[in-house]
């Protein structure tokens, strides 16, 4: 309702020059400074306490008539984002953020921290705009309203809030998954979580969050923050935090250190550009109280029950159930044909349906010794796919319905992916978590992930991570083409289905996928009527033959659009025999891009919707 109050409004403000909003800003500034004196002393003092032994009382009155005008432009700016595009923000405000890519580029995540500066709100939209995954950690909004705008806000491009309350398992969740958590630690907190370490030189209470995170974690840590330069475009920086300071043995001693540390940081980033911070906040309010962290025994107990007790996360084999993968093992990519690299090729290879001694090949062999089959098949080569469907940053949400009640959503994410085998890869990320109502009866937060070659779209490993009512799980199944194997393992501990611990090689068909991977791939494939596509994918010991059959073209209304598309029917076979799973339906756009629009499974009761319901690119 608050969004669709602000549209009109957006859109006039949008036709407006930047030197109209500027000069309205600074009269309806002037108006709420000296006028209306719309928290003015609090403005004032924080000002004085701050840099009241720098400035005179002339250049205070002058940094906040300026801060005033600050505020009110941020006001406008925002309104004016109402009717924005991911691609208005891209074009519209300016990143730096190179070593952030190169973070994402290795597969690996870290800790954000940033502050009141500039325009937050807007670097927040700009980040998640150019497709790099952040989650920030908030407070709740004091009406329903504002939280439900705020929310819609924050969420629209692929960034997501996590709210103070029970936010550690979240962020470790967050870390998992390859995203930035990302701590604003220039808002006052007092005891019993906050320690009183200076700012501006004098003792500030400050959140101790990411001190206890950093502390336990091997997490990188990288700042951000913004301002408005003289052309009104918000400039957006991230670095990355290299020289840590040197810190006590003593755990409690280093939680002053880390927090001061990062309070040092925000004030060297806020003194470049003073007239806009956040000043209207009492940051220096009264520390009355103990902090629980001069405890130890204290501590030791608030640590084991946030589940940091002993924690080494976020490695690459550290996982939010808290089972740990395995080492990789080592695999050889294949050769590459580039003598003759069409797309028509490779489906060509890929289209045949198997039969006779081929599809007998599908039976799983366990562990055996090392033989010369077992050594890289210099001979096997994969023909690249030329038309790549997708980009870096894409983000597709579909919302999932069961008997026409909601279930939860759907998240599809392409991401830079780090080298494997010496291959440049795309990771391709999921997760799918149930509505609240679902949860009542079975909870699902489940997240797939596959690391697939940019040429040839085969997977060389592939991470499925199941929290669930009933059971926790991690899968993980690493790839060698080359030599025609799986390494499978995976870990359930269920006390409904008991504890199961599997670790094997199976044989893989030539150029297999994995379930997840093969959505990507068949939005690479071309469709004609009643034509079937068909290839392998290797699943838990079994290689399935999949049948795409084209029926028909349909227009489907979606929350992301009306789309042309192709209707498929999708059969899975093991030995020539069809798998009793259900009817599936997929609907892809008739286009370039081929999203997932529509599907329809069949289930053992009713059946599973899923329609797409946003797009966003980089």
């Amino acid at each position: 309702m608050l969004r669709l109050s602000f549209l009109p409004i957006s859109c006039v403000l949008n036709l407006l020059p930047y030197w109209v909003v500027s000069f309205v800003s600074k009269a309806l500034g002037f108006f709420l400074f000296s006028v209306v004196r719309f928290r003015r002393e609090v403005v004032l003092k924080n000002l004085a306490l701050a840099l009241g032994n720098e400035l005179n009382t002339q250049e205070l009155l002058e940094l906040a008539r300026k801060n005033y005008t600050h505020n009110v432009l941020i006001l406008l700016e925002w309104v004016q984002s109402v009717s924005w595009t991911a691609e208005d923000f891209r074009q519209k405000t300016k990143l730096h953020c190179e070593p952030l890519y190169q973070q994402m580029a290795a597969g690996e995540s870290g800790f954000i921290l940033t502050s009141h500066l500039g325009n937050w709100e807007f670097a927040i939209q700009s980040v998640t705009a150019h497709g790099i995954p952040c989650d920030v950690i908030v407070k709740r909004q004091r009406t329903r309203l504002a939280q439900t705008f705020f929310e819609w806000f924050r969420d629209r491009f692929g960034g997501r809030v996590i709210y103070e309350s029970g936010t550690t398992s979240d962020i470790l969740r967050s870390l998992k998954q390859k995203r930035f958590p990302t701590f604003v630690l220039d808002q006052f907190m007092g005891p019993p979580i906050g320690l009183p370490v200076k700012f501006f030189g004098r003792p500030a209470g400050t959140a101790i969050g990411l001190a206890l995170l950093t502390e336990k974690t091997s997490a990188p840590l990288f700042t951000a923050y913004n301002y408005r330069d003289d052309q009104g475009v918000i400039q957006v920086f991230i670095e990355k935090v290299k020289d840590m300071p040197n810190l006590s043995a003593d755990r409690n001693t280093r939680f002053y250190q880390l927090t001061q540390f990062y309070n040092d940081i925000l004030e060297r980033q806020i003194r470049q550009h003073p007239e806009q911070w956040l000043w209207l906040h009492r940051r220096w309010k009264a520390y009355n109280g103990q902090p629980r962290w001069s405890l130890k025994p204290i501590l030791a107990s608030c640590l084991v029950l946030i589940g940091l007790q002993g924690c080494s996360a976020p490695q690459v084999a550290t996982t939010s159930t808290g089972i740990d993968l395995p080492p990789d093992p080592q695999i050889a990519a294949p050769v590459y044909n580039t003598q003759d690299s069409t797309e028509k090729t490779v489906v060509q290879q890929e289209a045949t349906k198997p039969s006779g001694s081929a599809a007998k090949k599908t039976k799983p062999q366990l562990k055996k010794q090392s033989t010369k089959a077992d050594q890289p098949n210099n001979s096997f080569s994969i023909v690249p796919v030329e038309k790549v469907p997708f980009e870096i940053g894409e983000r597709l949400v579909v919302d999932l319905t069961w008997l026409t009640l909601p279930a939860g959503k759907g998240t599809l994410e392409v991401r830079p992916g780090p080298l494997i085998a010496g291959r440049p890869t795309y990771h391709l990320w999921g997760n799918v978590l149930t509505s609240k109502m679902v949860d009542a009866i079975y909870h699902v937060d489940n997240t797939i992930e596959s690391f697939i070659d940019q040429s040839g779209f085969i997977p060389y490993k592939f991470l499925l991570s199941m929290f669930e009512s009933a059971q926790k799980k991690e899968t993980r199944v690493a790839f060698d083409h080359s030599r025609g194997k799986s390494f499978y393992w995976s870990k359930r501990i269920s006390e409904k289905w008991g504890n199961e611990d599997i670790d094997r090689v199976d044989s893989i068909e030539s150029q297999a996928r994995d379930m997840f991977s093969a959505i990507y791939y068949a939005r690479a494939l071309d469709y004609e009527i009643n034509q079937k596509r068909s290839f392998w994918i290797y699943e838990n010991g079994q290689n399935l033959n999949v049948e795409l059959l084209p029926l028909a073209r349909e227009i489907v209304t979606s929350g992301a659009g009306v789309f042309q598309c192709w209707k498929i029917k999708v059969d899975v076979k093991l030995n020539n025999v069809l798998r009793p799973t259900g009817d599936l339906y997929l609907w892809l756009s008739d286009d370039s891009k081929k999203y997932l629009v529509k599907f329809d499974a069949k289930v053992k009761i009713g059946s599973l919707l899923g329609r797409l319901i946003s797009i966003k690119e980089r």
